[in-house]
This record gives C-alpha cells, structure tokens and sequence, in this order.
C-alpha cells in the first residue's frame, strides 16, 4: 500500500526554497572566507588559504603601509608575517610572508632584505626572549649622491619580535639599501651577536665606504 506523503502548500515550498538558498549561500560565503567581520578571522582565513599556521601571535603591527593590519607569528619552525585588509565593515583576506627558523641563529630577519617600501618596519625574530636591544645599520644614499650609515635602535621586543621602523626624517629624498646588519647589546651595553657584514657586490659595505669598514 503506497503511502500518502504530507503535501505542502505553495507558501510553505516558498520558504523551503529560501531555505535551502540561504543554506547554499552561506555554505558559499564560508567556502570563500567571505564577508569576514574580524581581523583576527581575517588572519586565520589568510592562513588557511596558504596552507600556513594555525599560528602563534607574537605582535600585531597596527601601522603597516601597505595592510590595514599585519601579525607577526610562530608555526612549527617558521616565523612570519600574516597580513589583512580593511573594506568596511568586513576585512579581507592577504597574503603571508615566512622564513625558516634557524635555532643556531640568535635573530631571524623576516628577509635577507630591507622592504623596498621605505617606511614598512624590519621585522626581525628573536630565538630567546633575553634580548633587550637590538640595532639595524644600513647605508643610505642621498639625492646629491652622498652615502651616510643609519643605525635603528629597538630596546624591547615583544614576544621575541622586534619590528625596527625608520622616521620618514631620518630617510627623506633617500633610498634604501638592500644590505643591513643586526646586532644585539645585553644590558651593559656590550655586543652580544652581529650577522655578518654585507659585502660584495654594488652594494657590498666594503664597496661602498671601503674595506675598513669590516672592522666596524
């Protein structure tokens, strides 16, 4: 005997199908980490979609010039940068920079190179939470041509994260080295561990002001 199934009335099809739309639709808008109402779900959707994390938050760097916001983290052996754009009243989903960690190596640069933006920070990843300074030196050079050494000092990481900002000042009508060094002072003011100073090549420390600049 075949059964009689319960018939629906044509208001009661109308909202099944609203249903099932707004079912698809938010399964769509979950798929595509679409509208976003956080930054903090921002950075993790970022994450997801670089196959990167879930990561530990070091810093939060609110001034970023290029990103509404950027997070400074820790995955496994990797440290990084996750960034996240602001399109009110949602946020969107950025892009992630990493670089390996080396437990041998006391600071970890984010890159071997300073941001070709003049004003984006150096951020630099410490493996012991005993640094109390750290100094970035990298030369300079003038509209007229003229070379000068700028030193950017950090007193206090947070979290083992270090994010080592030029003043517009101190690099106006100039240009960016691409080759910096690190060094760390503990709190007597002595020199605990210096990357190597960059050489070679144009824009090799030893060509630029000379060969006594390696004893520096």
């Amino acid at each position: 005997m075949k059964g009689t199934g319960t018939t629906l009335t044509r208001r009661q099809r109308a909202l099944r199908y609203v249903l099932l739309l707004l079912l698809s639709l938010a399964v769509i808008l979950y798929a595509l980490d679409f509208p976003i109402p956080t930054a903090e779900l921002a950075r993790r959707a970022t994450e997801r979609q670089h196959y990167f994390g879930p990561s530990e938050v070091l810093c939060i760097i609110e001034d970023h010039p290029l990103y509404s916001r950027a997070y400074a983290v820790r995955w496994n052996n990797w440290y990084g940068v996750v960034s996240v754009l602001k399109a009110d009243p949602f946020w969107i989903t950025g892009r992630v920079d990493s670089v390996p960690n080396d437990p041998d190596q006391l600071l970890i640069p984010l890159e071997d190179s300073a941001h070709p933006f003049p004003f984006a920070p150096v951020i630099v990843f410490s493996n012991t939470h005993s640094i109390t300074l750290v100094t970035l030196e990298f030369p300079v050079r003038s509209e007229d041509g003229e070379m000068a050494m700028i030193t950017v000092i950090q007193k206090e990481g947070d979290h083992g994260c270090f994010l080592l900002s030029v003043p517009s000042t101190e690099v106006n009508g100039r240009t960016y080295s691409s080759r910096f060094r690190l060094s760390v002072y503990d709190a007597n003011g002595e020199l605990v561990w210096r990357s190597p100073t960059p050489t070679g090549g144009s824009e090799g420390w030893d060509v630029i002001f000379g060969p006594d600049v390696l004893e520096l």
